[in-house]
């Protein structure tokens, strides 16, 4: 329990670090809120940034020029920055105003569960694609899937996708997966290369093992169809992201090579229904388990008949091509 007397902010008494508990504080002011969304209105990322004084007073519609000039004072250190002609958002402040349109989209972001024009890769039935919470669900409508939510084993699961809501902006449900499908992989390459794209902090890389794994479907020790899987963590902002090691096999040059030789492209015109089923039906990676101690695993993918196996280490790093 937090002592009363001990701070006059509740946010002093966590840890978030004293320059980003100044930010919190920032924020909890409507003027200052109201100069932010008024800069990002002004803002064109290919033109003018720049706002004067004396219009963004006006846009803001603050009366008393020493407070609005007190609010925009106070932003400056953080997420505004001032220039010979006017002001302007800071990386920051562009950052935090994208989040929230991001955040909330341009309308109320929903999706019914709704049919697309792809068949579960389990059992050849029609898949549905949904949207919840910041997720992005692509359920077979008919088989339990590859993994289930924890707390809700009735819901069979092919993958799920985070997705802000405005990546349902004038989109249909198969381009709100394939949206959702193409994000998902540049974040996790992304994180393969340890470099946040949320903050841009430094990533851990690991491999998660179920060492009492259920096959057969998905396990009820950790809710996956996969008994190994990779994970990635950033040691800044907690962003996190968890793929098959088939995923991250397909990021190494020599895959890359490999698939593109037998018309397989992994990196070019991936927004596409036609081309996420391709990659689903050909292309397919099996892992297998070579030491326990140190962990490492074999990633083979295999297409026409032909291989090519990467051995990982915990840390995600290639040890060894075959």
């Amino acid at each position: 329990m937090v002592d009363a007397g001990s701070s006059d902010s509740p946010l002093e008494e966590v840890s978030a670090g004293a320059y980003a508990t100044e930010a919190f504080e920032l924020l909890g002011n409507e003027t200052r809120l109201a100069i932010l969304v008024a800069l990002w209105e002004e803002y064109d990322p290919f033109g003018e940034v720049t706002v004067r004084f004396s219009e963004l007073r006006d846009r803001v519609g603050t009366a008393d020029s020493g407070q609005f000039n007190y609010h925009l004072d106070r932003l400056e250190d953080h997420f505004v920055r001032a220039t010979d002609g006017g002001y302007e958002l800071s990386q920051a402040g562009l950052k935090l105003v994208r989040s929230v349109i991001a955040g909330t989209g341009l309308e109320e972001p929903t999706l019914e569960s709704t049919a697309v024009d792809m068949a579960c890769k389990l059992c050849g039935e029609p898949v549905a694609v949904a949207y919840e919470d910041g997720w992005v669900y692509v359920r077979c409508t008919e088989c339990a899937g590859l993994w289930t939510d924890a707390g809700d084993r009735s819901r069979g699961h092919l993958a799920k996708f985070s997705l802000d809501p405005a990546g349902l902006a004038n989109r249909s449900a198969g381009e709100i997966y394939a949206a959702a499908w193409v994000h998902s992989y540049q974040r996790i390459y992304g994180m393969l290369e340890e470099v946040c794209p949320t903050c841009s902090g430094p990533v851990e890389r690991s491999l998660a093992i179920c060492e009492d794994h259920e096959s057969g479907g998905p396990c009820r020790n950790c809710d996956r169809h996969l008994r190994i899987v990779a994970r990635l963590r950033c040691t800044v902002c907690k962003e996190l992201a968890q793929a098959p090691l088939g995923t991250v096999a397909k990021y190494h040059p020599a895959v890359v090579a490999f698939c593109d030789e037998h018309g397989l492209e992994l990196q070019y015109g991936f927004n596409d229904l036609d081309h996420i089923a391709r990659r689903l039906e050909v292309g397919g990676s099996a892992v297998e388990q070579v030491s326990e101690e140190p962990p490492r695993v074999r990633v083979t993918t295999a297409i026409d008949g032909d291989e090519v196996a990467l051995e990982l280490d915990d840390g995600l790093n290639v040890v060894a091509v075959e």
